[in-house]
């Protein structure tokens, strides 16, 4: 293998079709395939399955796919690492964030990112909180914030803010104009995040300790599922303010504020193998000062600074 292939390959994977991923490339399709069949014939197994609707990963495929995004990724730390020494900062950052998080923080990042560090590539990987750290622990991720991670092998982790749940309706649901209990919306209908999910399991265990039974309606593993849900009026959700505040401030959302043990910890998490690169480090401390700027402002509502040491 070379990085060449793995470069090629992992693009090819991404974009499922041989003719869009030589063209984002730029090299000739021939010549794509060529490199693709040597690839296979390196490692004796077959990685792709050609069909007319375009290539899908064999199961050896997409499990290269995964250790070659972490090679190529390593490959990118190492460069910068080794060019610390000249005054600009450049590379490639990668954050994993939940939905919800990225919907308030991902663009105020990004312009921050590129007024102060024009030379780095900002890469924002918005997935269900269950996969956060499991990705940043392969390295697939610089780093991650993610909710309610607890200490663990391998993993440096600390908590940055804290976010309060919030009850998310339709405009046109009427509830009491105060801090809620589960009593007062338990008869409501609720969509809520697909378990495992820490949020989830806060949500049941508020449940099971009023005793009163949720009227699920559905579960979805992201909000960009579970709002739409609650702006249509279908039914209602609970997740911290950043996962609708474009609709609350619009007036088609309203959120409704929560008793105080409804609640998740942000926490930023990088892996104790991964080496630091210059850009990493300030794309970091950028991400901690942009979260303080947007509670400061009184953006990101329900949410308060955990005061810890850093990474």
């Amino acid at each position: 293998m070379n990085l060449r292939q793995l470069k090629y390959f992992v693009r090819v994977v991404e974009l499922g079709n041989m003719t869009r991923a030589a063209e984002s490339l730029h090299v000739a399709q021939s010549a794509l395939s060529q490199q693709m069949s040597l690839l296979e014939a390196k490692l004796g197994v077959p990685l792709l399955v050609r069909g007319v609707k375009g290539v899908q990963p064999t199961p050896e495929g997409l499990l290269l796919h995964r250790h070659a995004q972490t090679i190529l990724r390593q490959v990118d730390s190492t460069r910068s690492l080794l060019s610390k020494a000249t005054d600009q900062v450049t590379g490639t950052v990668s954050i994993g964030l939940a939905s919800s998080t990225a919907r308030m923080l991902a663009l105020p990042l990004m312009r921050r990112v590129k007024a102060e560090l024009p030379a780095v590539v900002l890469e924002i990987v918005d997935l269900p909180s269950a996969d956060l750290t499991r990705l940043a622990l392969q390295g697939r991720v610089d780093f991650s914030l993610s909710p309610d991670q607890a200490p663990m092998l391998g993993m440096l982790t600390t908590p940055v803010f804290r976010e309060d749940l919030f009850l998310l309706t339709h405009a046109s649901v009427s509830l009491p104009a105060r801090v809620l209990e589960v009593a007062d919306f338990a008869h409501l209908p609720l969509m809520l995040p697909s378990l495992p999910n820490t949020l989830r399991a806060r949500v049941d265990h508020a449940f099971l300790t009023a005793g009163c039974a949720c009227n699920l309606f559905g579960e979805a593993s992201t909000s960009a599922i579970l709002i739409p849900a609650v702006r249509s009026a279908m039914a209602g959700t609970i997740l911290p303010f950043s996962a609708a505040h474009p609709e609350i401030a619009e007036g088609t959302i309203k959120p409704h504020a929560l008793e105080r043990s409804l609640s998740r910890d942000l926490v930023l998490c990088v892996s104790e193998s991964q080496a630091l690169t210059q850009a990493v480090e300030s794309v970091v401390s950028m991400c901690r000062q942009e979260i303080e700027r947007l509670i400061a402002d009184g953006a990101w509502l329900g949410c308060s600074i955990i005061k810890t040491g850093s990474i």
